[in-house]
C-alpha cells in the first residue's frame, strides 16, 4: 500500500521478506540493501554489520522502539518514520474505545448474544459530556485525542513531565500529577512509548486509586503496566474496564487473563491501521527512501546527525521536535 512508487522505479528493486521467521534482522537478510522497511522487525548494531551500502532504515509508522537509531547513526544510515497518518488513525480509533466505555457497549454486545432483551437495563452507560479525561502523555496522538473530543464538552488533564506549560495552555489541557490524574478522571488514556522509565509505570497500586467508574485505554504500547495486574483490576471492580489495543507479550495473546473478561474491549495491536492510514504511510515512507537515494535529506528524518549539512527543522519527524 503506498510503495507504488518504488515498485515503479526503474532504478529500485523491492524485496520481500517473506521467509522471516526471527524478531531481528541479519545482515544475510539483506544483502546488497540500499533501503530497509522495517515493519515490525528489528534493526540492531549486528544487523547493520556489513551492510555497506545501506542509506536509510524507514520505519512503517510511528514507532521507533524496533529500532537502533544510535546504531544506525554510527553505520551513516538515516532512519525516518511515518507518524502523521498513524497519529490521525490512533486517536480515532482512542475517541471510538472511549465512545464504546462511556456507552457501556462491549457488556451490552455480550448481553445480547446470550440474553437478548431481557434485564438490560441494570448497567447503563454514561454521557461522556463534562466527563474528565486523563491523558498519560501528551504527544502527536495525544494532542489528536484532544481535538476531536472537544465536541463533547470534556475537560482533559494529562501528566507528561516533558511538555511544557505553554504548549498545555495552547491544547487546552491541565498539566497535573499521575496521583491526581488517576484519581480524577473518567477515563484514562495512555499516550506514552515504551521507554525504560514507562514500563510497568502503572500497577496495583495505581489502579487501585483509579474511580471505581473509571475506564483504562490503551493504544499505545504493551508493557506499560502488568496485563494480569490490570486483569486483577477488572475482576475486584478496583476500575469498571478497559479497552486495550497493545499486550505485553504480543503478538502472543495466549493464556492472558484479559481475554477472560466481558469488562474489557481488546483489538491486536490494529488502532492505527486502516486502509487510508496504511496508503499514506506508504507514500511517505517511498517519499523518504527515494530522497535518500537520491542524495537529499528525507522528510521525518529522525538522526540529522548522519548528514554534514544543517537539515531544516521542517524535514524532522513531528516525534521530535
Amino acid at each position: 500500500m503506498g510503495l507504488d512508487s518504488l515498485y515503479e522505479a526503474d532504478d529500485i528493486d523491492v524485496t520481500f521478506l517473506t521467509t522471516q521467521n526471527h524478531d531481528e534482522l541479519r545482515p544475510e537478510d539483506l544483502p546488497g540493501a540500499a533501503a530497509v522497511i522495517a515493519i515490525q522487525q528489528h534493526v540492531t548494531e549486528e544487523t547493520l554489520e556489513g551492510l555497506d551500502e545501506l542509506k536509510v532504515v524507514s520505519a512503517f509508522g510511528a514507532g521507533l522502539d524496533h529500532i537502533d537509531i544510535e546504531a544506525c547513526t554510527e553505520h551513516g544510515v538515516a532512519v525516518t518514520n511515518a507518524p502523521q497518518p498513524v497519529r490521525r488513525a490512533v486517536a480515532q480509533s482512542t475517541l471510538g474505545m472511549v465512545i464504546v466505555c462511556a456507552s457501556n457497549s462491549m457488556e451490552y454486545d455480550n448481553h445480547i448474544r446470550e440474553r437478548g432483551f431481557e434485564n438490560r437495563i441494570p448497567k447503563m452507560g454514561h454521557t461522556l459530556y463534562e466527563k474528565t479525561l486523563g491523558t498519560i502523555g501528551m504527544g502527536m496522538i495525544g494532542s489528536k485525542v484532544v481535538e476531536l473530543i472537544q465536541p463533547f464538552d470534556v475537560d482533559i488533564i494529562t501528566y507528561d513531565p516533558y511538555l511544557p506549560e505553554e504548549r498545555a495552555e495552547e491544547l487546552g489541557v491541565e498539566l497535573v500529577e499521575l496521583d491526581t490524574l488517576l484519581g480524577e478522571s473518567d477515563f484514562v488514556s495512555m499516550h506514552c512509548p515504551l521507554t525504560d522509565e514507562t514500563r510497568g509505570m502503572l500497577g496495583t497500586e495505581q489502579f487501585q486509586q483509579m474511580k471505581e467508574s473509571a475506564y483504562l485505554i490503551n493504544t499505545t504500547r504493551g508493557g506499560l503496566y502488568s496485563d494480569a495486574e490490570l486483569a486483577e483490576a477488572i475482576e475486584e471492580e478496583w476500575i469498571a474496564g478497559a479497552a486495550i489495543d497493545v499486550f505485553e507479550d504480543e503478538p502472543s495473546v495466549e493464556g492472558n487473563p484479559l481475554l477472560e473478561l466481558e469488562d474489557c474491549l481488546m483489538t491486536p495491536h490494529i488502532s492505527g491501521v486502516l486502509i487510508e492510514s496504511m496508503t499514506e504511510q506508504g507514500n511517505l515512507v517511498s517519499d523518504s527512501i527515494r530522497s535518500c537515494l537520491d542524495g537529499d535529506v528525507p522528510n521525518n528524518l529522525l538522526n540529522p546527525d548522519v548528514y554534514d549539512q544543517t537539515v531544516d527543522d521542517d524535514l524532522l519527524s513531528p516525534s521530535h521536535h
